[in-house]
């Protein structure tokens, strides 16, 4: 495998060029030879800005729904029509109900033109290795119920709506040779027990660098806010500083309040995420 693993952002909430933004996420990750996506955003509009930025979503050698969440799953239908060959790896139940008490109890699950292509999704249980040193990690933290609670996310089961207890949600880990990288796209369940279970996953390697949202945004009174106490920032900065991570991109559910905070305490190793970014890991 080669050294690096090179991302390229096809979708996130914000862009500095001419490209499209959405509420959403979509990853392009090289790395040894090998192609895969990682989420596919709201609309189809990564797959427009991958044509503008020269990248071919055909023949991918692997595509990943990080959880059963619209803004990372919406242009898959896209995908589907394009590439009649691909194929999307996601946990057991991913298509099923999610709801978000936000502004009312309403749908934030798959979306429907998208579900119902279920022979194009492919259930991973248990740890997963999809393509050599690149692993799909499941949750094994006890009570994420209890997050999803807090959070105001919820799932339908039996008739009825119980918290969600992210059991659709799943990390990319790949090795390299500095370490873990850890994609996990919302972060619902923390960062602390996501890093644990990559690294219980790998051999207990070093976390080298953690890419996606970490479910820090909010809104009040119309504008955007940071749900995280300041106790909780520090928290977490002192979590990537233990773990010896260091580079951490971030964005999408971040929120900018949460980002300016992040970086504020951790400096240089802290990287925004925006369409069209490319970095290297």
């Amino acid at each position: 495998m080669g050294r690096s693993i090179r991302v390229t952002v096809l979708i996130e909430n914000t862009s500095n060029s001419d490209l499209a933004c959405e509420h959403g996420l979509s990853l392009f990750i090289e790395y040894g030879g090998r192609r895969l996506l990682l989420d596919a955003g709201s609309t189809d509009a990564f797959c427009s800005n991958a044509d503008d930025l020269g990248i071919s979503l055909v023949g991918l050698d692997a595509c990943v729904l990080s959880h059963g969440h619209y803004d990372h799953s919406g242009g898959f239908a896209r995908l589907f029509l394009r590439d009649p060959a691909a194929r999307v790896y996601a946990r057991r139940g991913a298509l099923e109900d999610y709801l978000s008490a936000a502004g009312g109890m309403h749908r934030i699950g798959v979306p429907q033109d998208v579900a119902s292509h279920r022979e194009r999704f492919l259930p991973v249980d248990g740890v997963t290795e999809i393509l050599p040193g690149a692993f799909l990690v499941p949750h094994t933290t006890e009570g994420l119920d209890r997050v999803g609670q807090r959070a105001g996310l919820y799932r339908r089961q039996d008739g009825g709506i119980v918290p969600d207890d992210f059991a659709h949600e799943q990390s990319l880990v790949i090795h390299s040779p500095d370490g873990l990288v850890i994609f996990n796209s919302c972060s619902h369940a923390g960062a602390a027990p996501i890093i644990r279970e990559a690294r219980a996953a790998c051999g207990q390697r070093q976390v080298f660098a953690y890419v996606g949202g970490l479910h820090m945004r909010g809104k009040r009174d119309g504008r955007e806010i940071c749900t995280f106490s300041d106790g909780e920032v520090d928290a977490l900065c002192d979590l990537f500083r233990r773990e010896g991570v260091e580079q951490i991109y971030t964005g999408h559910c971040t929120g900018a309040p949460g980002f300016d905070l992040l970086r504020s305490r951790l400096g240089g190793r802290v990287h925004r995420l925006f369409t069209g970014l490319r970095f290297q890991v």
